[in-house]
């Protein structure tokens, strides 16, 4: 039987996950990283991304989680982010209505930045975290489009 390592994943709203895995790939600041049992432990930044959760059976579960904080320690990996969604959520969500918001988003931060009244960190969170949202919810819709 493969070591497994527990995982937790919650957000702001609820509690997504928690399990074992034999495998996690999370969205940090520095790139995707890739998470065994008796990993070193590490503190890092969440970024926008799909985490996946590599089970025993072989399967692969995906989330999507927005900006947050992850901590990893030899057995345990607890994600902790504003916000998150599971395989299912993606099937309710409307790929246009989400496109129409990113656009409604961008001429926001353009119309501010127009201004000089912008924190640029803060647009391009926005900006990064919309797209990659949709991104990730058309491809939990194209089986095809999984990575």
């Amino acid at each position: 039987m493969a070591m497994t390592i527990r995982v937790d994943i919650v957000s702001m709203e609820r509690p997504i996950y928690s399990g074992s895995a034999t495998f996690v790939t999370i969205p940090t600041e520095a790139g995707e990283m890739g998470v065994t049992p008796l990993h070193t432990q590490t503190l890092s930044i969440l970024r926008p991304g799909e985490v996946r959760v590599h089970q025993a059976d072989g399967s692969i579960v995906r989330y999507y989680v927005g900006f947050g904080i992850v901590e990893v320690q030899p057995m345990v990996v607890s994600i902790i982010a504003d916000w998150a969604l599971t395989e299912a959520d993606a099937q309710g969500i409307d790929a246009a209505e989400l496109e129409a918001r990113l656009a409604e988003e961008a001429d926001y931060v353009r119309d501010y930045e127009q201004r000089g009244q912008l924190d640029f960190t803060s647009a391009q969170s926005i900006m990064v975290e919309a797209a990659e949202r949709l991104k990730w919810v058309r491809a939990m819709r194209n089986p095809g489009g999984r990575h």
